[in-house]
């Protein structure tokens, strides 16, 4: 819940597809507080507002506890490395793809982690109390998690495994070298107002700070920080016994005797124009994705997706499968999927009827999408969102098949979309697709294999009507002077 409420608008890569897809002033808000924070105080936001961030930190700090990893060391900068990755999720994202994101942002990772990881283990836990608590005639209702593919709990176990792993015997390893937002937001750091540096003149050349260090940007012996990696935890300002770490102005650090040569202002200034660039280019190329439409291919082999997902092309431009949707729903009808999308993109969430339906009076998917790839609705706007349309497969219902009445698709319909035909008594059912939403109560219930009802996607979804029952015939009162006895 507070992932879902309370941290998208301040979190990087939701704030900014937000801002792109359905501007909202908060989100506005939090996209440019946390850019005028990097440019005055350096990388601050990954120390104090990434939960990614804050989870490496337990490790870490696990990692010191029980021995594993007690100091750190200088680690030179792969700056290769981490400039490929920034570069290549920003292409990616501009040409409409969200692959790199959903992989490596930061806040997307850590929605799985928790919807596929703690919160089936939380829930497990809970439905053993529940039932240990029959014996004391104590009752509840046990609760249930959302279906997760075994290749994409698979996939989210193995980041799981490299973020433990980088940070217990590497520090934040994973936010200097991976994290595209890290290598960003190190960019804005290196033009920063205020940063860490380290008086020569006094300093001792003990390593204390060196060794605290978590981000292997200290070096020691040289007196330097690389303020593109420094998060900002400001451990080391605690641990030096000279008091020679200053959290200052540049021009304070050049009287301390740390050297700004035009060389360097001139590699900043042309590493910043180049993320600049990279990130209009984002801007542009994503709103050009979205202005889309997505009408090509067949139906069949579309997936069906959350209403106040607009269409597929916005959806898929936009989720980062975070799964706080999936987390959310409460009939876990949203299902991350494998390759429902074709192969440039995986675990983006959509509706798998075959598991269950999109109840009639649920909005909460749409409340809890931090990027705006599902739209809030009102509930009234959500009944009337078409999603797909019904369609009855007469070769398989087993009423025109075997002449049997069965009539549950009908008794499922929140909508009243499916009709019947009375012929002799026999009631015939069909689609009235003015009226479908494409919810799938009616795929999930009927009993034939394979379905006899299914629900065809709309590439870019519609409005129902709403269904108006027919007015009974008013009975025509009779007066009193009509010479009726009563």
């Amino acid at each position: 819940v507070f992932l879902s409420s309370v941290l998208p608008p301040f979190q990087f890569v939701p704030a900014l597809i937000r801002v792109i897809t359905a501007p909202e002033a908060l989100f506005v808000f939090g996209l440019a507080a946390i850019l005028v924070v990097s440019l005055v105080f350096g990388r601050v936001y990954c120390s104090f507002l990434c939960p990614l961030g804050s989870l490496q930190d337990i490790f870490i700090v696990l990692s010191r506890r029980v021995g594993l990893r007690r100091k750190h060391s200088f680690r030179k900068p792969a700056n290769i490395l981490r400039y490929a990755i920034l570069a290549a999720t920003t292409a990616t994202a501009a040409f409409g793809s969200m692959i790199f994101l959903i992989f490596l942002d930061p806040y997307s990772l850590t929605g799985r982690f928790i919807a596929h990881l703690v919160e089936p283990v939380f829930v497990r836990t809970t439905n053993a109390g529940i039932q240990a608590l029959k014996h004391a005639d104590v009752y509840f209702f046990a609760k249930e998690t959302a279906f997760i593919p075994m290749s994409v709990l698979a996939v989210t176990l193995a980041f799981f495994m490299v973020v433990l792993i980088l940070s217990l015997k590497y520090g934040r390893l994973y936010c200097n070298t991976v994290c595209p937002v890290g290598t960003f937001l190190g960019i804005l750091s290196r033009v920063s107002l205020f940063k860490l540096a380290i008086d020569g003149t006094g300093c001792n050349q003990c390593g204390r700070c060196e060794m605290i260090c978590k981000a292997g940007c200290i070096d020691a012996a040289s007196g330097s920080i690389d303020e593109s990696r420094c998060v900002g935890c400001f451990d080391c300002l605690d641990v030096c016994p000279k008091a020679v770490i200053r959290y200052a102005t540049p021009w304070r650090k050049a009287a301390a005797g740390d050297e700004w040569s035009p060389a360097r202002r001139g590699f900043l200034a042309a590493a910043v124009a180049g993320a600049g660039a990279l990130f209009f280019a984002f801007l542009a190329g994503v709103r050009n994705i979205f202005g889309a439409a997505a009408h090509a291919g067949s139906v069949q082999n579309l997936p069906v997706t959350a209403p106040g997902s607009i269409d597929l092309a916005h959806f898929k431009s936009a989720c980062t499968a975070c799964h706080l949707c999936v987390s959310a729903c409460p009939t876990h009808v949203l299902t991350p999927s494998v390759w429902n999308f074709g192969m440039p993109v995986f675990m983006q969430p959509v509706l798998d009827f075959e598991k269950s339906f999109c109840e009639y009076g649920c909005n909460v998917c749409g409340r809890v999408c931090p990027t705006g790839a599902i739209l809030p609705l009102a509930l009234e706007e959500k009944q009337l969102i078409q999603i797909g349309e019904a369609k009855l497969l007469e070769d398989k219902c087993v009423v025109y098949v075997d002449g049997n009445n069965c009539g549950a698709c009908g008794e499922v319909c929140p909508t009243h979309a499916i009709a019947f035909t009375d012929k002799e008594n026999v009631l015939y059912p069909r689609v009235e697709a003015q009226y479908c939403t494409g919810c799938g109560a009616c795929q999930l219930v009927c009993p034939t294999a394979p379905k006899a009802i299914v629900v065809l996607p709309n590439a870019v979804h519609k409005k129902a009507e709403r269904y108006m029952p027919e007015a009974a015939p008013e009975k025509k009162s009779r007066s009193a002077d009509e010479g009726f006895p009563f």
